[in-house]
This record gives structure tokens, C-alpha cells and sequence, in this order.
């Protein structure tokens, strides 16, 4: 679905078409170009959402959303790519998970064997009941 400013400034709260325009501008929510405008869509808006809370919620300046929005959408990314490893990983035979597992608790350490005040990275399980 195609929305265009006029909408999306009407369902969204606190952002202006000022507002919106240099968001656009600054590459920050990146609509497809129609011929009467700008074009968002639904990740658009959702994106628009996350910017007028910080903005407005958190009170950042358009100098913080610099720096905060590519660590965001790099978090997002990895987290994307993480996924997809995991999902990779649950793909490949059982000796080959153990195998990983093994290999990575030896990197970062065993979860088991965190702290209780530290919190361990983990891994996708591999079955329940088998012990890595």
C-alpha cells in the first residue's frame, strides 16, 4: 500500500510535513517516488513512529538521530543475519550443531557457566534433552 504525505502525517502523531520532508531529505525514511510525490508504506511508517518518539519522547536532537539511526539499522541488520544463521545451523545434522556449540563456548564461554549478573550469549538449541 502506497500512502502519501498528507496520510501519513494525519496517522502519524507529532510529525509535521516539514518534519517529514527533512527526515526524507536526510535519508532517515527512504519512501519510493511517485508521480505526485513521495510514496510510503507500512515500514515507512513504522520507521516515521520510531523517529518521532525519540524525537519527541526521548527529546533527541536531529544531531543524536544521526549517530542512533545507522546503529539501529545495523543492530536490526545483524540481528537479521543472525537469524539466518541460526536457521542454517538448525538445517545441519546434529554432530555438526554439537560441533559449533562446542567451538563457540570455547570463544565466548558456556552459558551454563555465566555468572548470574552476566548474561551469555546462546545458541539456537539443538534438541531438547541433549546436552552441548
Amino acid at each position: 500500500m502506497s500512502i502519501d504525505e498528507q496520510t501519513v502525517v494525519s496517522r502519524v502523531d507529532r510529525v509535521s510535513i516539514n518534519e517529514l520532508r527533512i527526515w526524507v531529505r536526510a535519508g532517515w525514511v527512504r519512501p519510493a517516488h511517485g508521480e505526485t510525490g513521495p510514496l510510503f508504506d507500512e515500514i515507512d511508517i513504522a520507521r516515521i513512529r520510531l523517529l518521532s518518539e525519540m524525537k519527541e519522547d526521548m527529546r533527541l536532537s536531529n544531531k543524536a538521530l544521526a549517530v542512533i539511526l545507522p546503529l539501529l539499522d545495523r543492530l536490526h541488520q545483524t540481528r537479521r543475519e543472525l537469524r539466518v544463521l541460526a536457521e542454517a545451523l538448525q538445517e545441519q545434522p546434529e554432530d555438526v550443531r554439537k560441533m559449533v556449540a562446542s567451538c563457540v563456548y570455547d570463544k565466548i564461554g558456556n552459558p551454563k557457566d555465566a555468572n548470574a549478573d552476566q548474561q551469555a550469549p546462546t545458541l539456537p538449541k539443538v534438541k531438547s534433552g541433549d546436552e552441548v
